[in-house]
């Protein structure tokens, strides 16, 4: 019901106001009938109050108006402009909007902020005055900034520091009328340096790391710069590659990660297969921990204090592409403050030059401060031009494919462990804990937990590089037609395999995943597509669930690993942390010899399912 009136419940803890909700005064005084109405009708005690002294209160609440009372923890910054006014930028606040009116302000609709005329000091005192801020909730910038009308930022000559960049209306030219406007602001990012490090001083650190050679080089592409781009391959190792570089160029401070809610497991895993001792901490800024793990929507969190970060780790870094992005102008804001700034991504970024721009600015590669219409210009539109850009980026860019890898033809198997978002695991919960029977509640939460994982293929089939081809084995129809119906979005080639396909049907999508270039995605059922087919175009397999035998789910990663597959084989195994998976997989590894035997019938495998039903009836305490 507050909700509905655009209330906000404070929920941290060392908030003054904790546990109050902040309801607009429009949507409270408006209708004070109606309100009581409705809280009187939500409780099954009666209320000391009554309409006349419920409005009694209001009206006295609204006579005594606490100023600061909703300003607690919040931050404003204040960023001179060369052109003369200043760009108001922080935490969002209905006071803070009043006072940027009255000053006759013109709103940046896409990135919450206001150009003011006047001095920083003017707005500054205006804001002390009016709402009760302190003086160091609010930051002045101490550096001119430039900005453009393309939303891209040229740092003032000779500058440092933190930045902000923009958009603004070149020299004499006429400012629009409207006060809203779409222009971008971004934190301006200094310049790629080079490090101390030495290739000496880099041999002898990493010789405590067990690394394949082509990782040890990868490790010293980072290290010698303060800012660059690792995209390698998928299955080359990004992630272990990177631990090694931060860890080394932190030299004791703390790092942060940036990377998918999804893969924040994954991230603790690998940290501490590297380092078993470490200091791990999820969302939170720990002041005892050596790494923190954090997810793109939660960035905001970590802002203030970001000058504290020795080091900056961004995994899936192609997500930042889009600058209008909350996210993005967040993540522009913690790179100002950290030295050193690495970015990982293994898509192919080049075949989209324009996205690489934002990714430049962050590093603070001088093609990145160029306007976006002069890089265009540029970079963009032929063959030759790109050839141009990636030579240009040869020295901040490092990407392998698997020719990097011709010793380790074969087949590896890898884990994938991903987070459950909370809403996520609440409908989990309910199944998990609900009063079917057991094997029931276990045929529903495998469908849901495959329905969780998709949305992370989808974002690992976008990784493939484009001579890459995959195979998605799933347990359920519906599942296949989603990842079909995704992939037709994202203009990827797929075909599918079922149970009631025809023979006809089957053949024709085997043939065409296999002969058709542009058809890199093949999809199926486990129990349809996993025996009898040679699918050695695919050089990637995954599973969106786990199958019920080991010898199913080996049977289906043959179909890519087999006589003539000339191309390493990396099986990718999604599974869910805390969740049934787990316990799947252990069932699965521990019994592996009394599956096989359960598999030779359709009786056998109903057999095994109530194997299994009955181990992880005792082992995850569904009954």
């Amino acid at each position: 019901m507050l909700l509905q009136r655009q209330g906000y419940f404070m929920r941290r803890a060392e908030h003054p106001q904790h546990k109050a909700w902040r309801i607009p005064k429009g949507r409270m005084h408006s209708d004070p009938d109606g309100l009581f109405n409705e809280l009187t009708a939500l409780t099954t005690i009666r209320f000391a109050e009554t309409p006349e002294s419920f409005l009694t209160k209001l009206d006295e609440a609204r006579s005594h108006c606490q100023r600061d009372a909703f300003i607690w923890g919040m931050r404003l910054r204040l960023a001179p402009l060369v052109d003369g006014g200043v760009l108001v930028s922080g935490d969002y606040h209905p006071g803070v909007v009043a006072v940027c009116k009255r000053m006759h302000g013109r709103y940046l609709s896409q990135m919450r902020a206001w150009q003011l005329s006047g001095t920083a000091e003017v707005v500054k005192l205006n804001l002390i005055d009016e709402l009760g801020f302190a003086d160091d909730q609010i930051e002045t910038l101490m550096t001119l900034q430039q900005l453009h009308s393309d939303g891209s930022l040229a740092p003032v000559k000779n500058s440092d520091g933190i930045h902000l960049g923009g958009d603004y209306p070149e020299a004499g030219a006429q400012q629009p009328e409207d006060e809203n406007s779409k222009d971008i602001f971004l934190a301006s990012i200094g310049e790629i340096q080079r490090t101390a490090w030495t290739e000496q001083s880099i041999a002898q650190a990493l010789q405590d790391f067990s690394l394949y050679d082509y990782q040890h080089y990868g490790v010293r592409h980072l290290l010698l710069r303060n800012s660059a781009l690792l995209a390698d391959d998928m299955g080359l190792g990004k992630t272990r590659q990177a631990i090694v570089a931060a860890y080394l160029q932190a030299a004791g401070r703390p790092i942060m990660i940036v990377c998918l809610v999804s893969l924040i497991i994954n991230w603790e895993r690998e940290i501490l297969a590297v380092l078993p001792d470490a200091k791990v901490s999820r969302q939170q800024a720990d002041s005892e921990a050596d790494w923190v793990l954090v997810n793109y929507e939660r960035l905001a969190d970590f802002v203030q204090d970001a000058g504290r970060y020795a080091v900056l780790l961004i995994d899936e870094a192609h997500r930042l592409k889009e600058p209008t992005a909350l996210w993005t102008r967040h993540a522009f804001d913690i790179a100002a403050q950290v030295p050193y700034r690495y970015l990982l991504t293994g898509t192919p970024v080049l075949n989209r030059e324009t996205e690489l721009h934002t990714l430049l600015r962050l590093s603070g590669h001088n093609i990145g401060q160029m306007p976006l219409k002069a890089f265009c210009k540029e970079f963009t539109g032929s063959t030759e031009f790109r050839h141009a850009l990636r030579g240009q980026l040869s020295d901040w860019m490092l990407r392998r494919r698997k020719d990097v890898l011709p010793q380790l033809k074969g087949k590896q198997r890898q884990q994938l462990t991903l987070a459950l978002t909370d809403a996520q695991r609440t409908q989990y919960d309910a199944i998990f804990h609900g009063s079917e029977p057991v094997l029931a509640r276990i045929g529903k939460l495998r469908v849901l937990l495959e329905g969780f994982k998709l949305a992370t293929i989808i974002a690992l089939i976008q990784e493939l590089d484009v001579e890459d081809k995959v195979i998605v084995f799933c347990e359920f129809k519906d599942s296949v037609a989603t990842l079909k119906s995704e992939c037709e979005a994202l203009g990827v080639a797929s075909v599918t395999l079922i149970g009631s396909d025809s023979v006809t049907k089957r053949q024709k999508a085997i043939d065409r995943f296999q002969n058709d270039p542009d058809t890199r995605v093949f999809i199926g059922t486990t129990s349809a597509a996993g025996t009898g087919n040679n699918l050695t175009a695919a050089n990637y397999v995954m599973f969106a669930s786990q199958p019920w035998t080991p010898a199913q789910q080996d049977q289906a990663e043959d179909r890519a690993y087999r006589n003539g597959q000339l191309r390493l084989v990396l099986v990718k195994i999604l599974m869910v942390e805390n969740s049934i998976d787990q316990q799947l997989w252990g069932m699965l590894e521990g019994k592996r010899a009394l599956a096989r035997d359960l598999v030779e019938s359709e009786d056998d495998v109903s057999k095994a399912h109530q194997v299994l039903a009955e181990v992880l009836l005792t082992s995850a305490s569904l009954g």
